[in-house]
């Protein structure tokens, strides 16, 4: 005969109270080295090196960085 394992429920997380405006304050800070190291990288591959800029927000990295990842793979498809 088994015996089947007993288990202790998982508790959800505590879900923190959304801030806007502290995500607003984030999105519309400096991009990261990340974004600027991948924008950079991703804009030479695109041959589009005027969409790196060195003072842009996180929100228009990130727009820009899946702008030229969308034409990179739309480029390989053919």
């Amino acid at each position: 005969m088994t015996q089947a394992l007993m288990t202790a429920p998982i508790a959800a997380p505590a879900m923190a109270p959304f801030d806007a405006e502290a995500l607003l304050d984030r999105l519309s800070g400096p991009m990261t080295r990340s974004q600027a190291l991948t924008l950079k990288s991703l804009a030479i591959e695109a041959y589009q090196p005027g969409q790196f800029e060195k003072d842009l927000t996180r929100a228009e990295a990130a727009r820009r960085i899946q702008m030229l990842r969308d034409e990179i793979a739309l480029a390989d498809s053919f």
